[in-house]
């Protein structure tokens, strides 16, 4: 069980410490309530562009020189984060350099600079970043297929923008969206590890303190007013065919969450899942087989993605289809169930091993939901998902107007393609 407090401050903020005194490390997370789902269609990529820009100078360090210096003197695990509805930035230090690290990063939250040099200077390098990402047909195949499961909505745009975005935001712009966006009331400061000397809340009340509360930003909800093209690709020279095929889920705090954590864990949740079995094991079509789920305030998305051998895309994708739809029809085995649930089990008992860990937790639960859930409330109700359950969630998942198939690869036989999602949902 975590031991935690919450705590909401005279600006908004709200505050959430866990003591963690079998360690010798202290973690500070600031989570901001703003990302890529919250940004104008002219200005794709601005949250990610900002969030790189809080480390190139603040008033009291005005170059990224000095100010890296200061966090490399601190030995400290520090970095940042844009997702589509949170920006994340931390430092994990020494607990006894907790107050040195805490007015680091308020001194980043509060105090940013964004000198003009810089920001021409960052734009070069993350155009070169979106570049590369373009490159990798194993990350470029992620792009297609969330923009294609989230058609027309600033969901399915790339969270680090176009050149052509990118090209357009200028320093104005950014301290715009940086007035806007980053508030008291849109701010949560999650703080694990050993407190040491120090009184957490007291100290951060003080530094935080001249923060406005301001308004929580506010984005476009997601409404399934299309189906998802069954199919999109792009043909390149590649010696693979990347192939991503996901479909809709729900919100974060929906119900079933718990039943979509075993399905997908079932279908790729290691070495004896489902997919990894029949793909790699079996018929050796590819080396990779990854699984993973996306949850958003209002939607979320089951995401399958491999490597195959061009003449192998349409075994590989009727593989798959086939393996939901035995789901759908009778259920995962009881041992199945019974082993994704101790797989899960053991998973969260690792997850919370560290004091960042165990931070992020806590913001994450105090943005998505209305109380913090213990770890032990997460592995029972995974342990009451039934069968029944699982097969019926296959069943409502499995149908054309939520799925899709997104391709990368030097031919497609599309046609083809389109027939067997057509004959297995």
């Amino acid at each position: 069980m975590i031991a935690f407090q919450q705590k909401i401050l005279s600006d908004g903020i709200r505050l959430v410490t866990a003591p963690l005194e079998s360690t010798e490390a202290v973690a500070i997370l600031v989570l901001v309530g703003t990302g890529g789902r919250f940004e104008p269609s002219d200005k794709t990529g601005i949250s990610h562009f900002l969030e790189h820009l809080f480390f190139k100078g603040t008033k009291k360090y005005p170059s990224a020189q000095k100010l890296s210096r200061e966090l490399d003197k601190l030995g400290a695990n520090h970095n940042a984060y844009t997702s589509e509805e949170t920006t994340g930035f931390y430092i994990q230090s020494s607990a006894n350099d907790f107050e040195k690290s805490l007015k680091l990063l308020a001194e980043m939250y509060l105090n940013p600079i964004f000198p003009e040099k810089e920001v021409a200077k960052e734009k070069n390098i993350i155009i070169e970043e979106a570049n590369m990402r373009r490159d990798m047909p194993q990350i470029h195949v992620q792009v297609l297929a969330q923009k294609q499961i989230f058609p027309n909505s600033p969901l399915g745009e790339d969270l680090i923008g176009t050149p052509e975005t990118l090209e357009a935001i200028s320093r104005p712009d950014l301290v715009n969206y940086f007035d806007n966006s980053y508030n008291g009331a849109s701010t949560i400061v999650a703080v694990c590890g050993n407190p040491k000397k120090f009184n957490w809340t007291k100290e951060i009340e003080e530094k935080f303190r001249s923060k406005s509360k301001g308004i929580k930003p506010e984005c476009e909800m997601f409404v399934p007013s299309k189906t998802p093209e069954p199919v999109i690709f792009e043909t390149r020279k590649v010696d693979q065919a990347h192939l991503v095929f996901s479909t809709q889920l729900f919100s974060k705090t929906d119900p079933r969450r718990y039943q979509a954590i075993l399905l997908k864990t079932i279908l790729g949740g290691g070495m004896s899942s489902r997919l990894f079995s029949e793909i790699r094991e079996k018929r050796s079509l590819a080396y990779y087989v990854d699984t993973t789920a996306s949850w958003y305030s209002d939607t979320g998305a089951l995401v399958i993605s491999t490597g195959v051998k061009t003449d192998k895309t349409n075994e590989a994708v009727a593989v798959i289809l086939d393996q939901f739809r035995k789901l759908a029809q009778t259920g995962p085995k009881a041992e199945e169930l019974k082993r994704a649930k101790s797989q899960l089990r053991g998973q969260i008992a690792l997850s919370l091993e560290d004091s960042l860990e165990i931070a992020s937790y806590l913001a994450e639960e105090t943005q998505y939901e209305e109380k913090i859930r213990q770890p032990e409330e997460i592995i029972s109700q995974i342990q009451k998902v039934t069968t029944d359950q699982i097969k019926n969630l296959t069943r409502d998942i499995l149908v054309s107007a939520k799925m899709g198939l997104a391709v990368i690869a030097p031919q497609i036989d599309q046609a083809g393609l389109e027939k067997i999602i057509k004959s297995r949902s």
